[in-house]
């Protein structure tokens, strides 16, 4: 087992769960504060929201590094043959589009203010589009999670089915339901 692994595992230990739910806030509410600046900056003509946007991109960025990781852990322990990874693989592959998006964003915010220049447009529209890919990945997210019992792994080892797993569709990869 790699280091990172390890360390995500340990993380996972501690919390009673995988890091990955508490991590992904930090990407998702840097890179709302960044379209609501664009917002304020297409608004007001203030520059200031220009760079407020720039560096909560980069905080974002940041903070998806560590998201993919536990995220990709996370997905390691789905088995194929679940409905659930059919989701997850499109989960992570949403996620990897809205990245590229945020990435390519933030490069032209970055060329524009070295130039002396205001964003550009495309530049937020970039970042609105991976913004919006973002929020649907994280529904997926909820998704597996929710409704597709993933990564409840604490519940399913305790053998505590009031705690709310009676919510779950029989079809689920957990295997049970109350009526």
């Amino acid at each position: 087992m790699d280091p990172i692994s390890k360390v995500i595992d340990k993380t996972g230990e501690l919390l009673g769960h995988s890091p990955h739910p508490a991590i992904v806030t930090v990407p998702l509410g840097a890179w709302t504060v960044a379209n609501v600046a664009d917002g304020l900056a297409l608004a007001t003509g203030d520059r200031i929201y220009d760079d407020v946007a720039r560096v909560s991109m980069a905080v974002g960025l940041v903070g998806a590094v560590g998201s993919a990781a536990t995220g990709l852990r996370d997905y390691s322990k789905i088995p194929k043959e679940r409905p659930s990874h059919e989701v997850a693989t499109t989960h992570g592959l949403g996620n990897a589009l809205a990245v590229s998006l945020v990435t390519a964003s933030y490069i032209l915010r970055v060329r524009d203010s070295d130039r002396g220049r205001r964003t550009s447009l495309g530049a937020r529209l970039l970042a609105m589009t991976g913004g919006a890919i973002s929020l649907y990945t994280a529904w997926l997210g909820g998704k597996l999670v929710e409704e597709m019992g993933e990564a409840v792994h604490p519940v399913q080892e305790q053998g505590q089915h009031e705690r709310g797993r009676e919510r779950l569709d029989p079809a689920s990869p957990l295997g049970t339901h109350s009526a």
